[in-house]
């Protein structure tokens, strides 16, 4: 903290465009390394999303590998659904100040939809539907007089996808590949207090953006009962156009007093945030009609994230000029370990579980309070009911763990100790037509 007063009193700029960085650039999830999500089917969250070389089960395979597309019931299939999910973290600290004060985070729930609709042309191996989903995304909120008020108060990211793709089976479908494109539409937004100006007004910041880029998959199936799939989806290169606003309060409707006014003008801005590949892979084996278990290993190139730029058209502090702020990250690639299963115990009823362990993908120093990051362990839970013989309802539980992260050097002079976990609910309605 007093290095960031300290850079504040030099050069107000600084901080305040370290901010904008944070929100529109370094957003993570309690659900997944980095700030992605991969929870956008009940099913495939109930088998800790080990579902790469198996999720040909229902029409949710769009997002986790299309080349599942051609295992899907001849005609029209639609799923529908949301998931809940509910971050929670606690702070100790600043240590570095002899300070122990532990705050923790409000309470948020993010509902997160999911929609899928394919068709498989009936007596062949070609499918081809359209996704649409929020495969990057979190948020935030802390009390507004917290001891990291001026790192963080309110922090929100979303990123939703439309993915339209295509898919093919060969051989009786012993292989199968696919292809599409993405569509996705992004917004951030960030809420904090500047340090060091005794009311602490309020900066408010929000971007959006737009990308397209694509995705691929292929399925094997080398022996009977053993598959083996890969997805991979490219990078989402996001260009975000954001605005900076100054309020003396939260809300946003006390204007800045004179004298203040003239250091921070409300403006405009921008950067490009290059959201990372995503790489699935998956081994499947179906012991018996009942009975089927996939190993799953995720890697998730991070390593895009080195280096942000920001714009601003009025700067923090000099706001008769336009200037460009530097910020290294120095993320890195990271993996993700699943292990999904899938149970028949009746005609109707389906019984899933699974376990993972995801990889923080940023070293400690420049961890924050915006969105805590750190190990995680996951289990999930859940069941699919076939209500009818074309209409399935699916429901599952997960619970993420965040392992104990300690911050040190931190470079934002914010040394602490994070405790995360997370809670979330699915519910998806499949219908065959």
């Amino acid at each position: 903290m007093k290095q960031i007063v300290s850079l504040l009193r030099a050069t107000p700029v600084v901080p305040l465009a370290m901010a904008l960085l944070s929100i529109l650039i370094t957003p993570r999830s309690t659900q997944a390394g980095g700030f992605q999500i991969s929870e956008h089917s009940a099913r495939a969250m109930a088998m800790a999303n080990a579902v790469v070389s198996t999720n040909g089960c229902d029409v949710s395979t769009i997002f986790y590998n299309p080349a599942g597309l051609p295992f899907l019931r001849d005609g029209l299939s639609v799923m529908v659904g949301v998931t809940g999910l509910l971050p929670q973290a606690t702070f100790t600290g600043p240590t570095n100040s002899n300070r122990f004060t532990t705050t923790s985070m409000d309470m948020w729930a993010f509902p997160l939809p999911h929609l899928y609709a394919a068709y498989k042309v009936p007596q062949s191996g070609l499918a081809f539907g359209v996704g649409v989903f929020v495969p990057f995304g979190a948020g935030t909120s802390w009390n507004e007089n917290w001891t990291g008020r001026n790192l963080a108060l309110r922090t929100y990211l979303q990123t939703i996808t439309i993915n339209p793709t295509v898919a093919y089976g060969f051989l009786d479908n012993r292989i199968s590949i696919a292809a599409g494109v993405t569509y996705s539409l992004g917004s951030a937004e960030l809420r904090q207090r500047i340090p060091n100006f005794g009311t602490e007004p309020f900066l408010n910041l929000k971007g959006s953006g737009t990308n397209i880029s694509w995705n691929a998959g292929i399925t094997v199936e080398p022996v009977t009962g053993l598959k083996i799939g890969v997805a991979y989806r490219n990078n989402i290169n996001m260009k975000y156009d954001g605005q900076a606003t100054f309020t003396l309060d939260a809300a946003g409707t006390q204007p800045l007093p004179a004298g203040l006014n003239n250091l921070f003008a409300d403006g405009a801005g921008g950067t490009a945030l290059n959201l990372p590949f995503d790489l699935r892979t998956g081994i499947s084996y179906r012991f018996s009609d009942k009975f089927l278990m996939e190993v799953g290993f995720d890697y998730v190139g991070w390593s895009s994230y080195d280096t942000l730029r920001i714009r601003f058209d009025k700067l923090p502090g000099a706001p008769s000029r336009s200037g460009e702020v530097i910020n290294p990250r120095n993320y890195f690639n990271s993996p993700t370990f699943r292990l999904g299963a899938e149970y028949s115990a009746t005609e109707t009823l389906k019984v899933r579980a699974g376990a993972f362990f995801d990889a923080v993908p940023v070293a400690a120093q420049y961890t924050q309070p915006i969105l805590p990051d750190a190990d995680r362990i996951g289990l999930t839970a859940g069941v699919g009911f076939a209500l009818s013989e074309n209409f399935t309802a699916d429901v599952s539980y997960m619970f993420v763990y965040g392992l104990q992260h300690e911050v040190k050097g931190s470079t934002f002079g914010f040394d602490g100790i994070y405790n995360s976990w997370a809670n979330a609910l699915a519910l998806s309605l499949s219908y065959r037509f």
